[in-house]
């Protein structure tokens, strides 16, 4: 009669903590964020995700920042030449008549703010490479009755008559800047280079040449 007892106590017991409900726990459910809670069951929207550079002795550290993201770079992460050209599209094709593209990259490779970035496009007659034209055939006014070429940099785009950027750009310590965009459209195929200089206005001897090639079929 105990033992029916007993197993009879719990039963009930065990019903009981059945029908209880667990405790919720509230906070971060993503794995990714520096405040994540591996013992949350429910999500409070307080997940701090990576967002820059929390060191305070880095070059680049971001004072906003609340959860690094890796990203600190220090005075031994800086190169020589603080123009680092860190993507470009060195080869580029398209069709007669159409607008070819061209993307490139730039870095701040220092721990200094870099001020009075500027560039210079070179695009001469010289810069047919292959195509049907003989010298004689290439008139002065080759940019605008053969092809042209422009460029986007620092948020404006110029006509093809620039050759020098007239507003500087200025890039904080390790910044990148991908709005650079080159241009050109040419009226016959062949292949095409375009060259451009980036330095700096007041040390023009710290710059870096990219040249670009473009196809146009």
């Amino acid at each position: 009669m105990k033992t029916l007892c007993y197993n009879f106590l719990f039963f009930i017991c065990l019903l009981i903590l059945m029908g209880c409900p667990s405790e919720s726990i509230s906070g971060c459910m993503d794995s990714t964020a520096c405040n994540y809670n591996p013992d949350a069951t429910e999500d409070d929207g307080s997940c701090n995700l990576p967002d820059g550079c929390t060191d305070n002795v880095a070059c680049n550290y971001n004072q906003l920042a609340i959860c690094d993201d890796n990203s600190c770079l220090y005075e031994i992460d800086a190169l020589p030449n603080p123009i680092e050209i860190v993507f470009i599209e060195e080869n580029v094709s398209g069709y007669v008549g159409e607008d070819i593209i061209s993307h490139i990259h730039i870095r701040n490779a220092s721990c200094s703010v870099m001020e009075g970035l500027v560039v210079r496009k070179f695009f001469t007659s010289d810069s047919i490479v292959n195509n049907n034209q003989t010298p004689d055939d290439i008139s002065d006014d080759f940019n605008e009755a053969i092809a042209s070429s422009y460029f986007c940099f620092n948020g404006i785009c110029f006509p093809s008559s620039t050759i020098l950027s007239p507003v500087p750009m200025s890039l904080n310590p390790f910044e990148e800047d991908d709005y650079f965009k080159s241009y050109l459209n040419a009226s016959i195929p062949g292949q095409y280079e375009v060259t451009y200089r980036f330095y700096l206005e007041d040390n023009p001897i710290q710059f870096k040449e990219v040249e670009i090639i473009y196809e146009v079929n």
